[in-house]
């Protein structure tokens, strides 16, 4: 159905299609121009649509928001669905303001007024107030109501110190006017008066309740004084006076050094070996031509199998097509199932690690708070290519070899090196007709849903990109296409979705063979770049490990700074 300038474009039409509904808005200011040339930047406006998708979040923690750029990979905003409004804040706004929220909650029958949110306590300021106000389950403005709310924190909170204030009122509609902004951005009530001064005293109630402990930053020497240094001192008010206390210094055994928020220049150089490309696999025969493009002529022809021949891939990001939401049943499922078995307490150890350095190919140190973890590096990464198929589904970029790679060749290279090879060259030839012909009876859907893409000729043209910066090790690419053939049940489709996804995890995976034994004579940074920029960025942004990664020593914890300690006081 096609509308334009509020009227139906014609009739409607029949088509197949998922559950549910896409709204598409195009060329929204054709008339009117003038709209469309006052707008500010396109950065400043996606800021705004931050802010905006930020508030609802908070509001509905039940649903799930994820905000990213056009053409990126990583969302700016993600949050899980069935989530609480504390878990989202700290997803939003960091654990730092979260640990100082207080409840609030209220109601009133007169007025029928039910009042509900977090406030931050008197230890807690900041810069610029944040101010979250829904009502009814509309984020609005009310400048009373924030005023009133500045004033009560005026008396808690330092100069030039500010609340984080959320709240969600449910109100009847007859006691709100909305028709005050041109956008009803901002309203006013009926008894006004009334209902911000019950909202208030509800606030004010919370805080002197919560500030038992306050924190204060005061001067010990007069303004003038230069023969002592001045110094601050934590100060607890208790419901009886104490001794003034000295400077409290922090605890050097539970002293956080790190900052993970800090960025390198490393991560903006990229190795000549990450540009380039040039990857090696494993030939052995005729057939170990057709592996992943055209074997160098300068390769030495041998009947050593295990003799690496080098092969350079040409690799080019085609441009991604608008983003398709895909609600099939089976996806949902198999995202349910990542959302409902997520770690909450692995999620926050990717989320604020350190990245320390690489241990070995497949093992990376990092860094959370006070504890010193080994992890798994192809096992995160396994998990975060599945779920990255799962939630960009029908949306991946494609990679495309500089010669098609012909099916029959790479399933011969796979059944000549699998444990239990078929001697017989009829039988073999037979099995391999049968594998191609399914292969590409189910091309359709491979290339629209996952981007494996299959040429007329029976060929391989071109595989997901899944991150930027990011190959897999094309050497495997003859025993990921046997997979796809018997490992894979294409008569269910949930089952079907899942096996395709878990083998093409597997696949892009990082392992020992990654990067060639070429490139690691000039040096080692291609690879631990790739590990340190690349992979875990996305491990930070993106994976939502479940309970299978805390038991099978993804995560090693090797040192903790308390144990530490207590190991040197007793040499």
């Amino acid at each position: 159905m096609e509308y334009g300038l509020g009227q139906p474009l014609g009739l409607g039409k029949l088509c197949a299609g998922n559950v549910g509904t896409i709204i598409t808005v195009e060329n929204f200011f054709y008339n009117n121009p003038v709209r469309k040339s006052i707008l500010s930047s396109p950065t400043e406006e996606y800021v705004r649509l931050a802010e905006f998708v930020t508030k609802y979040a908070v509001r509905y923690p039940n649903v799930g928001f994820t905000l990213k750029k056009f053409g990126q990979h990583v969302a700016d905003i993600r949050t899980p669905p069935n989530s609480s409004t504390l878990e989202n804040c700290k997803l939003l706004f960091g654990n730092t303001i979260t640990r100082e929220l207080v409840l609030v909650e209220g109601e009133t029958d007169k007025y029928h007024c039910k009042v509900a949110g977090y406030v931050s306590n008197p230890n807690f300021s900041i810069k610029k107030i944040t101010f979250l106000l829904f009502i009814n389950g509309r984020s609005v403005d009310c400048n009373k109501l924030k005023r009133s709310l500045e004033l009560i924190y005026a008396a808690h909170l330092p100069k030039n110190g500010f609340p984080f204030i959320y709240l969600s009122l449910e109100l009847p509609p007859g006691l709100i006017d909305v028709n005050i902004h041109p956008t009803k951005a901002e309203v006013y009530f009926r008894f006004e008066e009334e209902i911000i001064s019950f909202i208030v005293t509800l606030v004010q109630s919370k805080i002197m309740a919560s500030q038992t402990s306050r924190t204060f930053t005061i001067q010990t020497q007069l303004p003038r004084s230069v023969s002592q240094g001045s110094s601050t001192m934590d100060i607890d008010y208790q419901a009886s006076l104490s001794p003034a206390r000295g400077p409290k210094k922090a605890d050097p055994r539970k002293m956080v050094r790190t900052d993970y928020r800090e960025q390198t220049l490393d991560a903006f150089i990229r190795p000549p070996s990450v540009i380039n490309r040039c990857l090696h696999s494993h030939g052995g025969g005729p057939s170990g031509s057709g592996v992943a493009g055209k074997v160098s002529e300068a390769a030495p022809e041998t009947n050593n199998d295990d003799e690496l021949k080098v092969i350079s891939v040409k690799s080019r990001l085609v441009a991604k097509r608008c983003r398709r939401k895909i609600s099939l049943t089976s996806l949902l499922e198999l995202k349910a199932d990542v959302e409902e078995t997520m770690d909450a307490n692995l999620r926050r150890l990717l989320a604020e690690h350190k990245f320390v350095g690489c241990a070995s190919y497949t093992t990376a140190l990092i860094q959370h708070q006070t504890r010193l973890f080994a992890v798994d590096v192809s096992k995160l990464s396994e998990e975060l290519f599945y779920q990255m198929i799962l939630y960009d589904f029908g949306n991946f970029g494609i990679c495309k070899a500089a010669e098609p790679v012909s099916l029959s060749g790479l399933m011969e290279t796979a059944l000549e090196f699998s444990d239990e090879p078929i001697e017989d060259p009829t039988e073999r030839e037979a099995m391999v007709e049968r594998a191609v012909e399914l292969l590409m009876s189910k091309g359709p859907m491979l290339a629209d849903y996952f981007s494996i893409q299959f040429s007329k000729d029976k060929e391989l043209v071109g595989l997901p990109l899944l991150l930027p910066d990011y190959i897999p090790p094309l050497s495997d690419l003859p025993n990921y296409v046997a997979r796809l053939v018997t490992e894979v049940d294409w008569t269910k489709e949930k089952e079907c979705f899942n096996n395709i996804a878990r083998i093409t995890a597997q696949f892009y995976s990082f392992r020992r063979d990654f990067y060639s034994e070429a490139i690691e004579e000039e040096g080692d940074k291609a690879w631990k770049w790739t590990v340190q920029h690349t992979l875990f960025p996305a491990f930070r942004s993106m994976l939502q490990p479940g309970p299978m990664l805390h038991g099978d020593r993804t995560f090693v914890q090797l040192a903790d700074l308390p144990h530490l300690y207590k190991i040197f006081e007793r040499c």
